[in-house]
């Protein structure tokens, strides 16, 4: 408890952060006075005032909010001033609309209404949009203008002696006459105009509305923003489509291999589709707004549109979620486990074990406190003469939905396992297994997580396109960072408990009594994960899992992870019998090299101490690969040893071990030796080749190679009297300057991705290049053209190599 004391003092100093700035970024919010249940109705009683039947009319309210206007104003007034200007209602353009319209196909002509409804009620504006067949009285120009003027200083309570008309056009229709007016006036608190467009048709007024108009110059700067990040989002489209692939793939192989499991990735996808139907359904009221399909009737382009989200997007981002969850889990369960103890537990209905509650208050402190720097830096950037401003701090159409709180619950969610599972768990995962150092992880999530933050995620962007970056790639580092010390639930936690507070502003805003009962509804839903904090520092329960609960798939995983552990140590005892260090013997410089093709392998060389003025070599190679071939290698290695002393000959010390293995290991297996004795004293070698690659001997005096082909079988292909009779022994003299290099197949059978060979020829040509070097560069150099020679082909098999060199 002590150690989570930090958490507990980081939770109320972040909240009380937040509400210190709350006032402050309230400002980039519209203080709303009305729900969407009152704006239609203020919508239908204006109407009806004006006598329209709407019998038969069905009503969409959105909310129109535009945020370039009071990002403008913010720099030109400050923040203050333009707060004070909203809640006077001087700022058009900001507020809500109500359409009126028929379910009828868009070809089958049709009225419908709009009206303008402000953030307190009041109505703005309103437009009757006639079919151009309607018959209607039809009036001159000047009574129409005077019409005008009457109408909107008595129904809009506007003094127009202070507008100039702009504009007078007439609109001849087929059966009528309207007449359209534009005035205009300054602003009065800003740079710009407001213009006042009244449509007059026949002799009834169609059309008040007033708008803010920027000046120009601004216009088009706002344009090349919004163009830039338009491009800038496709980009990142892109990207989340190349990763989705990617992921795919990874999947697919995996589960061809059963390291994953359908069964987890398939529950994570249900939940998000899930909870997405939800979202979709309380979002339906704006479903297909300023959509047109043909010629469908707005409820079945509202369906096309509910379907699309739901089957389209939704299951995409699903499929995204289970294939990026399984794919991550697999190198979890073996780089991290410990990263997914908390989250287990919830999945395996754990609800109240310690770790749990530990990782979501941690995450939750983290996630207030990184609210309280976004809204800091909000405050530190922007303000009045600041070029800087918010683009995405409205979250307007929050307000349109059915029950606002559902919106930014299932929001939450969907963010942070968006965000979380495919850019942290999947990614970090995949970059760890690649590379195994946490700065190349920390640096690849932190790259690609721009093309997550301007898609997935709701934290704030600005304007300004590389300030936007910056802030992404320092919130990935974060976020990165936090998988890695911690843990997943705590980053998802951490994502999920800054979002909510992001979303709900717009709430915390509002005076209206829906959005306030929305607000207690998730303030509620808060104090959830809270009472689970608490009760499982209570009850302090654990989860591991055991060998009845454990799936399927993670103990395929734990299996796999158990027998490379063991085959390292293999490789390591393996490795610890072969020479650690080369012999130092007067007048000759001797190295050797083994790389096995796999963990272990049945390649084998040694050098065995004769006595003062001989010395044993030692190549072998044991026919298959892996951990068998390894088996019998340390055989055969003890075998030779316990059998080898200066006064035996090469030929009878393999008599005694083709008995001894023979008798030993499988019929259908064997090995083959080169098995020498170097006398560095009389400069002689005395040599016998059981059925292995004949060494190469270069000759200083005459600088060319010959082949050490002495006959001989393999060992353990039978009992002895064959081999003995087959066995041949020779003895050459190595004079100053000569050169043997041992080998086995693994060099000269070495392919590339076109199956070609290394082959005989061009190794032989590479010893006599390199002869000049020392025995350890020249083994070095070999290694190196093979591997260039292969190139991404994979290595299969072992590849031993000895060089003697007589200085």
């Amino acid at each position: 408890m002590r150690e989570n004391l930090k958490w507990w003092l980081l939770l109320p100093a972040s909240l009380l952060c937040i509400y210190l700035l709350l006032p402050f970024d309230l400002r980039y919010h519209i203080p709303e006075n009305m729900d969407r249940y009152q704006v239609r109705d203020s919508a239908y009683a204006f109407l009806a005032k004006n006598r329209y039947d709407l019998t038969g009319y069905r009503c969409v309210v959105t909310h129109e909010s535009d945020f370039t206007i009071l990002a403008y104003l913010e720099g030109q007034k400050g923040i203050d001033s333009t707060g004070i200007l909203l809640d006077k209602n001087m700022i058009p353009g900001i507020g809500w609309r109500a359409r009126f319209t028929r379910d009828l196909p868009t070809d089958q002509p049709q009225t419908s209404y709009d009206v303008w409804v402000s953030h307190t009620g009041g109505i703005t504006g309103f437009l009757r949009s006639l079919p151009d067949t309607l018959t209607l009285p039809s009036t001159t120009e000047d009574t129409a203008r005077s019409k005008a003027i009457v109408y909107v200083e008595k129904a809009f309570s506007v003094d127009m002696s202070g507008f100039k008309i702009r504009q007078s056009e007439q609109r001849r229709k087929t059966n009528r006459t309207d007449y359209l007016f534009v005035w205009e006036k300054p602003a009065g608190f800003a740079v710009g105009k407001i213009s006042l467009h009244v449509l007059v048709q026949g002799e009834e007024i169609g059309q008040v509305h007033f708008s803010y108009e920027l000046p120009e110059n601004e216009q088009i700067l706002i344009s090349e923003i919004f163009t830039r990040a338009t491009f800038l989002y496709l980009l990142q489209l892109i990207a989340l489509t190349i990763v989705f692939i990617f992921a795919l793939i990874l999947f697919l192989k995996k589960y061809h291999e059963g390291e994953v499991s359908v069964t987890m990735g398939r529950n994570i996808f249900l939940i998000f589709f899930l909870i997405g139907l939800i979202k979709s359904l309380n979002e339906l009221s704006t479903a297909g707004i300023g959509v047109h399909i043909g010629n469908l009737s707005p409820v079945n382009i509202q369906i096309v549109s509910f379907a699309y989200e739901v089957l389209l997007k939704n299951v995409f981002l699903g499929v995204f979620l289970l294939t990026s969850w399984s794919v991550g889990e697999a190198h979890a369960r073996t780089l991290f486990p410990e990263k997914l103890n908390a989250i287990d537990s919830l999945l395996n209905r754990k609800f109240f074990t310690l770790r749990s509650g530990i990782s979501l208050l941690r995450g939750g402190s983290i996630g207030f406190a990184l609210a309280a720097f976004f809204m800091f830096l909000l405050w530190l950037l922007t303000g009045k003469g600041s070029d800087v401003h918010l683009m995405n701090s409205g979250f307007s159409d929050l307000f349109e939905y059915y029950m606002p709180v559902i919106s930014v619950a299932i929001s939450v969610v969907m963010i942070a396992m968006l965000s979380e599972i495919i850019f942290r768990f999947f990614v970090i995962n995949i970059a760890y297994q690649k590379w195994h150092k946490k700065w190349i992880v920390l640096l690849i999530s932190t790259l690609i997580w721009p093309f997550g933050y301007f898609v997935l995620s709701d934290f704030p962007i600005f304007n300004s396109i590389p300030l936007s970056i910056v802030l992404s790639l320092l919130t990935g580092l974060f976020l990165a960072w936090l998988y890695l010390k911690y843990d997943l639930l705590t980053v998802i936690s951490a994502n999920a408990s800054a979002h909510v507070l992001l979303l709900s502003i717009p709430l915390l805003a509002s005076s209206a009594e829906w959005h306030r009962i929305s607000l207690f509804i998730l303030i509620a839903a808060l104090a959830i994960p809270l009472i689970q904090i608490i009760v499982s520092f209570i009850k302090k329960e654990s989860f591991e899992f055991s060998g009845m609960t454990m799936p399927s798939h993670i103990r395929r995983i734990s299996e796999r992870e158990r027998m490379q552990k063991e085959l390292e140590i293999a490789r390591s005892v393996q490795l610890g019998l072969l020479p650690t260090r080369n012999p130092e013997i007067a007048g000759f410089d001797i190295a050797g090299l083994c790389i096995p093709a796999r963990e272990v392998g049945g390649d084998y060389f040694d050098y065995i101490d004769l006595g003062p003025n001989k010395l044993g070599l030692v190549i072998g190679d044991v026919s298959g690969k892996g951990v068998p071939a390894a088996i019998y290698m340390t055989l055969t290695k003890g075998i030779i040893q316990s059998h080898a002393d200066d006064t035996v000959s090469p030929g009878t010390v393999l008599a005694k071990v083709n008995r001894l293995l023979y008798r030993n290991i499988e019929k259908n297996s064997f090995v083959s030796m080169f098995y020498a004795i170097l006398d560095h004293r009389k400069h002689t070698l005395t040599f016998a080749r059981a059925g292995h690659n004949p060494g190469i001997f270069l000759s200083q005096s005459s600088d060319k190679s010959t082949f050490l082909d002495t006959a001989g079988i393999a060992l353990g292909l039978e009992h002895g009297d064959i081999f003995e009779r087959t066995l041949k022994e020779n003895t050459i003299q190595v004079n100053r300057g000569d050169m043997l290099v041992f080998y086995t197949d693994g060099f000269t059978e070495a392919m590339n991705i076109s199956n070609d060979e290394f082959g005989e020829e061009r190794l032989v040509n590479l010893i006599s290049r390199f002869r000049r070097q020392s025995s350890e560069e020249i083994i070095r150099l070999l290694i190196s053209e093979i591997k260039s020679f292969t190139g991404d082909a994979e290595q299969h098999d072992d590849m031993t190599i000895v060089v003697v060199k007589a200085l």
